[in-house]
């Protein structure tokens, strides 16, 4: 597989803006978004030239099956008995490499904010590369705010692959949207219903054009609902007729991200209960009638809160109505929020999650889907009639 030539433009044409010759990446978001490709170990890494050459060092354990075409791939030795340093034979095949094209170590970029990231297909531990082992395979290598600042930048705007790609993300979500809500019935405790959301995305895994998906589910119920908007956990607590159930869900497919949340009634509610899933999902229609490029992420929230304001729920919606999302579960950019100074432009993939928390012990409602920007408007990557069945 290979990504688009757009990415591709976007990458020369940073370098070639910041004098740089190159830029060194390892964060597996950072792959995905240049690759398209994301890493099992976490321990990739990936030299991007300004000529348009990409370099991949790559663990000899690194499965071969997902390494995308069109990168020259260098395997180093780790996770063997009696290895060399591995770190050590890196940094002297990264050196070479730079040797052969007579590339200076400060002609390459990196990023030198520790940061958020993703993490790998193997997502039970961060991967073992150390504040030293970084320091020193970078050494003299061109490091700055103001770099960080611009390569974080690029993740604002997906190419038309990256979109394709969250849109199957978010079709994996809706099927483990489906399993959960048939799930809901008096006596599931939340944290069963959370499994079995997680185990339906789990299972696509493997079907065509999905090589990894997993999903993380936290489901809250009745009077647990009103703490969604500090904070989403499963608990053993028995889901019960007449409650709201809040489910919060991540999921990563072959290293895109979905973010999605969904507020189901069990049974019959109370009016209170079914006037603010009313509320929250007129706000959200509101915010969705506004996307379109030129518009201003301030005025996107803000047609959301009018509409709970109208509904007496205005000191309720306790956080920003979207992000961006889609090279992770919560990308780098402004905030859909009543303080942004963002606009949005056409390529950019966000989340529109207007919410409502009755503290304490009461009831809370969250809606939450994923849009791309584009030049007519948005695009629902997570409308519920693209389900996989």
């Amino acid at each position: 597989m290979s990504i688009e030539n757009a990415r591709s433009g976007m990458i020369r044409e940073f370098l070639e803006r910041h004098n740089l010759q190159g830029w060194l990446s390892w964060r597996p978001d950072e792959l995905v978004l240049q690759l398209g490709y994301t890493s099992y170990w976490g321990m990739s890494f990936l030299l991007s030239l300004r000529t348009g050459e990409r370099i991949l060092f790559a663990p000899e354990l690194e499965p071969r099956n997902t390494i995308p075409e069109g990168v020259e791939l260098v395997l180093y030795p780790w996770g063997c008995l009696g290895c060399a340093d591995p770190f050590a034979v890196l940094t002297d095949k990264l050196d070479f490499e730079l040797y052969k094209r007579r590339l200076p170590r400060h002609s390459i970029g990196i990023s030198s904010m520790p940061g958020r990231s993703s993490m790998p297909i193997l997502a039970a531990e961060q991967p073992p590369i150390t504040d030293p082992v970084l320091r020193k395979l970078t050494v003299d290598m061109a490091a700055s705010i103001e770099l960080d600042h611009a390569f974080l930048g690029l993740y604002l705007f997906k190419t038309d692959r990256d979109i394709e790609q969250i849109r199957i993300a978010n079709r994996v979500a809706l099927a483990g949207l489906d399993a959960w809500r048939a799930s809901l019935a008096p006596g599931i405790t939340e944290a069963e219903a959370a499994s079995i959301a997680e185990a339906a995305i789990h299972r696509r895994t493997g079907e065509p054009g999905i090589d990894s998906a997993r999903g993380w589910a936290m489901v809250q119920s009745g009077a647990n609902t009103a703490c969604a908007g500090a904070f989403n956990r499963s608990s053993g607590k028995r889901i019960a007729s007449g409650d709201l159930v809040l489910i919060e869900l991540a999921t990563c497919v072959n290293g895109y991200w979905s973010d999605l949340t969904r507020t189901e009634p069990v049974g019959s509610v109370s009016p209170q209960s079914a006037d603010l899933l009313d509320a929250v999902r007129s706000s959200q229609q509101a915010a969705l009638r506004l996307l379109r490029p030129g518009v201003a992420a301030r005025e996107v929230d803000a047609a959301a809160r009018q509409v709970l304001e109208r509904a007496g729920l205005a000191d309720y919606f306790t956080h920003a109505t979207g992000h961006h999302v889609g090279f992770r579960y919560h990308d780098p950019g402004f905030a859909i929020s009543p303080d942004s100074d963002g606009i949005l432009t056409a390529g950019m993939v966000i989340t529109i999650e207007p919410g409502a928390y009755l503290a304490p012990c009461s009831m809370g409602a969250r809606i939450e889907d994923n849009l791309a920007v584009t030049v007519n408007g948005a695009d629902i990557l997570s409308a519920e009639s693209q389900a996989l069945k």
